[in-house]
């Protein structure tokens, strides 16, 4: 029963036409048609038309067409395109929650309104409007509804908002509502609020900004009083520092540029530049397309001056490590071999097994450590509880309280993901066959499935015990077809097997036929 309330909605004793969200077409086109005596646009044509593009959505990330009441929308403003206003729809979109499996309103949300004159009187052609307009413009803007402007009469589509509310240009990035001109605008303002002291440097700072294209970097004075812990420059005569306020971003979420604090920098200075400003600027444009460190080209954050020697700095993106100053072995996540290998060697004297060759077989794995999430541990047996067989002998399953070290990529530091599931794969009499145990491990770390987290060891038995990610069926100790997603082959296969007495088309052929079928099923998404 379990496998059919899985598929099955209980409303309506349908398949749901989208499994994993559990959402059931048919339930919502009743819901729709149950609500179609809730409004009216007022107009016989209209109505129809809305009702039929309801009934045809298809599924859970269609958009539901709607009449939307013109007394819904607020901060209504005219932009810079005929005939297309911008607002903030008060009741907002009706959009399907995968979360919390229901249909939820997006309250007080952009949108755009595109008002047809003359339109009350041309249904048809409004229809028409309608359908094709999506297809019109380059971006495809989402049909939300259908409005009247209760003065004029004219009929309005409304959709989803491709134009800045505060200046009515296009967005230059729709999908996360960044507006060039209103960024252009900004730096204008601001231009009286900084200087490099010099007139030919602040030009070519304004004329970057003023060329912005992209959402992201955005070229700065920034004053040499901003670098906190700078260090000597390295063989590539880069220094690295801390730049405290920070890179000028944009935040996708919050949807505004944001500064990120105290992030690495590096430093180039170029000496005896300090009267040579065109040299320096075609230094600037030219560097970031000079410098490729392992084949990553680091972003221009800006120009500073020392305030000693007066020769003006690059500062860009750092590809090297602040602690020790060599480049990082992973750039994008500013991860450093050399100064994790230096932290695992200090931590030795902080843990043992109990046991020479366990303690000198972990620090050997820890010191040939290659990737940020590679960290084999030693785990006390009390840092698990919930302790649970599993099918097979000796697997388990338990919680481990403090959890694994992952690699934080946001924070660039690692943390522990506490309450972890794992496996437990418990070793009879390893004690004594040290060589099998250390052999076992390695032969995980050959096949990387399943993921070695560490050793343990139980402390009334006294075998040893390798902990795993979570990676075993709970039903029958085999490894799941499918990690990540915790999905059996095996346990699903006989699952199947145990619903054939459940039902029955009443043709033998076509019974052995779909058992087969199903029988056969390679993936999780196959269709049963």
């Amino acid at each position: 029963m379990s496998f059919q309330n899985d598929i099955i909605c209980e409303s309506c004793d349908k398949i749901y036409a989208n499994i994993d969200y559990k959402w059931c077409r048919q339930c919502v086109i009743n819901n729709l048609e149950k609500n179609f005596t809730n409004w009216t646009s007022g107009n016989e044509k209209i109505d129809n038309f809305i009702q039929i593009m309801q009934l045809k959505i298809k599924g859970y990330h269609d958009i539901i067409v709607e009449w939307i009441p013109y007394n819904q929308f607020n901060n209504v403003k005219k932009t810079n395109e005929d005939g297309l206003t911008t607002a903030i729809w008060k009741d907002g979109l009706l959009k399907y929650d995968e979360k919390e499996r229901k249909h939820k309103r997006i309250s007080n949300m952009e949108v755009s309104l595109k008002c047809l004159n003359n339109s009350q009187n041309v249904i048809n052609e409004f229809s028409n409007e309608v359908e094709t307009y999506q297809y019109s413009i380059d971006h495809i803007p989402e049909i939300y509804g259908i409005s009247q402007h209760p003065d004029t009469k004219n009929y309005i589509i409304v959709f989803e908002s491709n134009y800045c509310n505060e200046c009515g240009e296009i967005y230059a990035n729709i999908d996360y509502k960044w507006c060039k001109q209103c960024i252009i605008n900004n730096f204008k303002k601001n231009f009286m609020n900084w200087t490099s002291g010099n007139e030919k440097i602040d030009n070519f700072i304004q004329i970057m900004q003023l060329k912005i294209k992209r959402y992201n970097v955005i070229v700065e004075w920034i004053p040499y009083n901003q670098f906190n812990n700078v260090k000597k420059p390295n063989e590539d005569g880069l220094a690295i520092a801390i730049w405290k306020d920070g890179l000028l971003i944009y935040d996708e979420k919050e949807r505004k540029h944001k500064r990120i604090p105290n992030i690495g920098v590096s430093l180039k200075c170029l000496n005896n530049l300090q009267n040579v400003i065109n040299e320096f600027s075609n230094e600037v444009k030219a560097h970031q397309y000079s410098i490729v460190s392992k084949g990553h080209i680091p972003e221009i954050f800006g120009i500073s001056q020392h305030p000693d020697t007066k020769n003006y700095i690059i500062v860009f993106e750092s590809n090297y490590c602040n602690e020790c100053g060599e480049i990082y072995t992973e750039i994008g996540y500013k991860w450093c071999i050399q100064c994790q290998i230096n932290n695992l060697k200090q931590n030795f004297t902080n843990w043992t097994s109990g046991n020479e060759k366990i303690d000198d077989f972990i620090q050997e794995m820890q010191l040939k450590i290659e990737k940020y999430d590679d960290i084999v541990e030693w785990i006390p047996y009390n840092q698990f509880k919930n302790v649970k067989k599993i099918g097979k002998d000796g697997f388990a399953t338990a919680i481990w309280k403090n959890g694994s070290l992952k690699f934080n990529y946001e924070e660039i530091n690692y943390k522990r993901k506490p309450n972890e599931e794992v496996t437990l794969k418990c070793l009879n009499d390893s004690q004594n066959v040290i060589s099998d145990l250390l052999n076992e491990v390695k032969a995980y770390f050959i096949n990387l499935n399943p993921i070695v987290y560490g050793i343990s060891q139980n402390p009334d038995t006294k075998n040893y015990i390798i902990v795993l990610n979570n990676s075993y069926c709970k039903e029958c100790g085999e490894i799941y077809t499918e990690i990540d997603l915790k999905w059996c082959k095996q346990c699903q296969i006989n699952n199947l097997k145990q619903n054939f007495s459940n039902w029955i088309s009443g043709n033998e052929k076509i019974d052995d036929f779909i058992q087969e079928m199903q029988l056969k099923i390679e993936k999780y998404d196959d269709i049963i």
